[in-house]
């Protein structure tokens, strides 16, 4: 083993010991193991997932660490590992696949049958130092802040989405949800074609989707079927992405959809859902396609992290970073990811 540091003994991290209970916790650092490194991590942004995990759905075990979208240094390497590694930067790609089942064969990791996750099923990125493999680590340069590598993650599963969606010069997209994902969908598509369209309920985070140049239906305050139409000469959308995972949004998605359109769904579902006959019927008769996208491509064809880092470092999503907190702070941080008044995009613990 080499190390930059003298390794602690010990750490700070945030610790789930059951739903609603998440406390600063000193614990013990995990040891290196054959084939891993270990990370000081400076970052770590707080996905919704975690408000529902936290507050609501819990872990799949407890205690747990949570926190699934960090970056870091890393400051020691196990023995058979390559020391250039030390001191460099890196993002981690939270999904640990078994590499044996018949998707991972294919390299399709994301729906790997047997796969392990820091941050929900392990312990993750809410902490001073982590453990990782080799294998899951992406590198960065030293001229893009540990904060923005940060939003690798939920930039990653905006691409993939794009990927799904296909979208086409000319074409028309709504993006509806307003989140840190929402933003990236909508960012890389009008790369592709000029008529964006961002959907949600805050006046505030509309605006900033106003500054991109796109378009905006604020469901507050809209009638958004006749909205649609306005904004597409009563023919629908040619692509949604849908990212908010509640009932409303999919039967939005359907209501704004063209003939032959494609609705590529992205948000996780926070209860069961339900659709009218009438609705349904609209699926079939205007021929829609339906993809589901979960999580991002990291193989040796399509890495979507690598194509998230090339982005980030334009600077264009920096301003996505409304809040930075200690991990001491844990609840005003969480406080703000829940209250609806608050203005935010990108909550972040930072560790220095």
């Amino acid at each position: 083993m080499k190390s930059l540091i003298e390794i602690p003994k010990t750490m700070k991290a945030l610790v789930l010991h059951e739903i609603g209970k998440l406390t600063l916790d000193e614990v013990p650092v995990e040891p290196l193991r054959p084939g891993t490194v270990l990370v000081k991590i400076k970052a770590c942004g707080i996905c919704s997932s975690d408000v529902e995990r936290v507050f609501i759905n819990g872990t799949y075990h407890f205690p747990t660490i949570p926190g699934h979208e960090f970056s870091g240094q890393i400051v020691a390497v196990g023995d058979d590992v390559d020391e250039s590694l030390l001191g460099r930067r890196t993002c981690v790609f939270p999904m640990l696949p078994c590499f044996e089942c018949p998707s991972c064969k294919k390299q399709q990791y994301a729906q790997c049958s047997h796969y392990d996750y820091f941050g929900s099923r392990r312990d993750g990125g809410y902490a001073e130092y982590l453990v990782v493999p080799t294998w899951n680590l992406v590198l960065f340069d030293d001229d893009l802040s540990y904060d923005v590598a940060a939003m690798c993650e939920p930039a990653a599963v905006g691409i993939h989405a794009n990927g799904l969606a296909n979208v086409q010069k000319g074409q028309s997209v709504l993006v509806i949800g307003t989140g840190m994902i929402g933003y990236v969908c909508a960012a890389f598509a009008s790369q592709i074609t000029d008529k964006v369209i961002m959907c949600g309920n805050s006046a505030a985070k509309l605006e900033l989707a106003k500054k991109y140049g796109w378009e905006t239906i604020a469901l507050e305050t809209d009638n958004f079927e006749e909205r649609i139409n306005a904004l597409t000469d009563g023919e629908g959308v040619d692509v949604v992405m849908e990212v908010v995972g509640s009932n409303q949004a999919i039967c939005n998605a359907v209501v704004a959809a063209g003939p032959n359109s494609t609705i590529v769904l992205v948000g996780n579902p926070k209860a069961d859902l339900t659709m009218e006959k009438n609705l349904y019927w609209k699926i079939l008769r205007k021929s829609i396609t339906l993809r589901g996208s979960w999580n991002s491509s990291y193989n040796d064809k399509q890495n979507d992290w690598k194509t998230a880092l090339d982005r980030l470092k334009g600077g264009e999503f920096d301003q996505l970073i409304t809040h930075r907190f200690p991990m001491e702070e844990s609840e005003e941080a969480f406080r703000v990811m829940r209250d609806r008044n608050t203005f935010s995009t990108k909550v972040m613990f930072v560790m220095e």
